[in-house]
């Protein structure tokens, strides 16, 4: 941060004319554009121009960062119409790419206003110490204001990470969105045969899951630089911990004919520090050195240093690559930056992995430094004490729900990450399964403990309590060794998973397919679902959806067909509109609740009206009251699996919304 400050603070001060500011853009998107013409076909046209984006709106401000995203979605038009044609997919990834640029230049220009700020503000205090040094009253008094201001200025650049930290909801909940939507689409153009609309679906997830990392890294930085970042310490054993991490990148090391070496000292011991993030920093060290290393070695070494005060653990990785000259390593962990231009182009990458490690890394209490030799390869080295300097507030979690041991088809999602429980749970709900979450490894013990959940499908990477001593915690339980495990993470090793007891493993990105297979032996039975309305056509969508979501459908067109429908056989849900010939929802619903058997009904109003106070009092029978484009078909399919398992017999119902 503190070069990108002195890059903002320069051109702040020299503040080029417009003709270099627009100029200097146009050059940069020419260039890129360059670029895309020699880039793969499959390569989005707009993908190159992001960090242009990035950089102009630094450099010169909202101005050039607006020219930039016009020029670049314009062109990316252009090559998405080269062949003729312009399809919706193509339209909505210009929409998100606009979408999302647009927040990278409100986020660059705040930055730099604030920048520009605490510069103005530190040249004031500057100068009026100067003239204030010959008188000590006065002096004192400047003094302490100097330091007020010092402290507001610095307060100033903790707010501006604290916004970009406070992102997060913002901008990783639209782009999760669109993946998991991608992946649902997918999912129906296969049924399909719709082979032309995978494809095209699969560059929208793989440019959004990019992109989503990107924001992950950016975020994860300044979480670290407002001191929002915790550490959850706890005791590792240092040489099964190491052996675990190389496992992680097998794959990624052979990729290349690479061979990974792992060199542990017999004395390295125990360490009691954030696993979580020790483990993101050896897995970025180690696949920086296997992307830039082909048909070579790379080693991982650990030994522990003994210390007068303290022990302190080395960590280091070595490649016999391409290495660096020392002008490269001198920028090695600037933000966004790589070796050079040509090693972005052939390698790819963001340039904010090596950053964040770093900034882990001094979390945890060390730092990492790098050797290189150009032509040679490279070591990092990883250096952080035995034992964390701090501890996360000690919190204390959640009361558990009340024992809920009624439902039969529970599952439970025990995963750290929020983006991930909430594209769990739609995948489950849409599987009719009712749902509970929980984020940490001890709050998921005990929902276990109270819910006897029928599946627990259960993270390995987690903060305090890793997936593994959770595994361990239920199987050692006389009472929750029964029900079945389903290890859901970026480490899901299957024959680690297996000897500890879980029924499968299914590694992230989440295979559904296979997580669905494995479900299936606790999917609940079907039952059927009663859509009361005049519009046919409305009847028909409902049908559509319900049906491939497995509901049986019968419909009605008023409220007198519908009690016809229920006398003969009670359905598991009812969707409701209110306005209709014949009988009106109201008294249907009045008439309904009067049978025997039918006050449990789930029943779920949608209607185009605006429903008034008086008439939602009517509508105290119902569960839940929605209007009609407020939610998207598949929200009121995941209302539907979740009301109409939740009340199914023997269920405990969860309380009307």
């Amino acid at each position: 941060m503190v070069s990108s400050h002195g890059f903002i603070n320069t051109l702040s001060r020299h503040r080029p004319s417009h003709t270099v500011r627009y100029g200097v853009t146009v050059l940069a998107i020419a260039a890129m554009t360059f670029v895309r013409f020699l880039a793969p076909a499959y390569v989005a046209p707009f993908l190159l121009y992001i960090p242009v984006l990035l950089a102009v709106s630094l450099a010169f401000g909202r101005g050039a960062g607006v020219l930039t995203l016009a020029l670049s979605t314009g062109i990316a038009t252009w090559f998405y119409t080269r062949d003729g044609s312009l399809s919706g997919v193509d339209l909505s990834l210009l929409c998100q790419y606009a979408a999302v640029g647009a927040i990278m230049i409100w986020i660059c220009d705040a930055l730099r206003r604030s920048v520009a700020r605490n510069d103005a503000t530190l040249e004031s205090l500057d100068a009026a110490n100067r003239i204030l040094v010959g008188n000590q009253a006065e002096l004192t008094q400047a003094n302490a204001r100097a330091e007020a201001a010092k402290e507001a200025a610095e307060e100033h650049s903790r707010a501006k990470s604290r916004f970009l930290a406070n992102m997060s909801h913002e901008l990783r909940t639209p782009l999760s969105a669109v993946i998991g939507y991608s992946e649902m689409l997918e999912e129906e153009a296969e049924e399909l045969n719709q082979d032309g609309l995978l494809k095209d679906l699969g560059k929208i997830k793989s440019n959004a899951k990019h992109l989503l990392g990107l924001i992950n890294d950016v975020l994860d930085l300044s979480k670290v630089e407002a001191e929002k970042m915790e550490l959850y310490p706890e005791d590792i054993d240092v040489a099964a911990f190491a052996t675990d991490a190389t496992g992680t990148v097998d794959a990624l090391v052979a990729k290349k004919g690479n061979v990974l070496a792992l060199d542990v000292a017999g004395d390295v011991g125990r360490a009691r520090t954030d696993a979580v993030k020790l483990r993101q920093c050896l897995f970025n060290l180690l696949s920086n050195a296997a992307k830039f290393t082909e048909a070579g070695t790379i080693t991982l070494r650990v030994v522990r240093e003994k210390g007068t005060t303290a022990d302190w653990l080395r960590f280091t990785v070595e490649d016999s690559g391409i290495g660096m000259s020392p002008e490269q390593v001198g920028r090695l962990f600037e933000r966004f930056t790589q070796a050079d231009e040509t090693t972005t182009r052939k390698f790819g990458g963001t340039g904010l992995g090596l950053a964040l490690s770093r900034a882990f890394a001094q979390l945890l209490g060390g730092d990492i430094t790098v050797e290189s030799v150009e032509g040679h390869g490279t070591a990092f080295t990883l250096r952080i004490p035995a034992d964390a300097p701090g501890r996360a507030s000690e919190e204390t979690p959640p009361d558990p729900p009340e024992n809920q041991s009624g439902f039969e088809d529970l599952v439970l999602v025990i995963d750290d990450e929020a983006n991930q429980r909430e594209l769990m749970t739609r995948f489950l709900e849409r599987q009719r399964f009712a749902v509970r979450t929980a984020g940490d490894g001890r709050t998921g013990l005990e929902m276990a403990r109270a819910l006897r959940p029928r599946a627990i499908l259960l993270d390995v990477m987690m903060p305090e309590m890793d997936g593994w001593s959770v595994l361990a915690a239920l199987k050692a339980d006389p009472e929750l060794a029964g029900i079945p495990v389903v290890m859901v993470s970026f480490v899901a090793d299957a024959a680690l998973s297996a000897s500890l007891g879980a029924v499968g493993a299914v590694p992230k990105p989440v295979d559904w397919a296979r997580l669905k297979t494995i479900l299936d032996q606790v999917r609940a039975a079907d039952g059927d679902v009663l859509v009361v309305d005049d519009d046919p056509d409305m009847r028909q969508r409902l049908r559509t959806v319900l049906e491939r979501d497995g509901w049986a459908v019968r419909e009605a067109g008023d409220g007198v067909e519908a009690l016809r429908h229920v006398d003969e056989a009670k359905p598991r849900l009812v969707l409701l509109d209110l306005t209709m010939p014949v009988m009106d929802g109201f008294t249907f619903l009045r008439e309904m609740r009067a049978r025997p058997g039918c006050r449990e009904i789930p029943v779920v109003v949608l209607s185009a009206r605006d429903v008034s106070g008086e008439e939602h009092r009517e509508l105290a029978g119902a569960d839940r009251v929605l209007r009609k484009g407020d939610a998207s078909l598949q929200e009121l399919v995941a209302e539907v699996d979740r009301l109409g398992h939740a009340k199914e017999p023997g269920n405990v119902s969860p309380g009307r919304a």
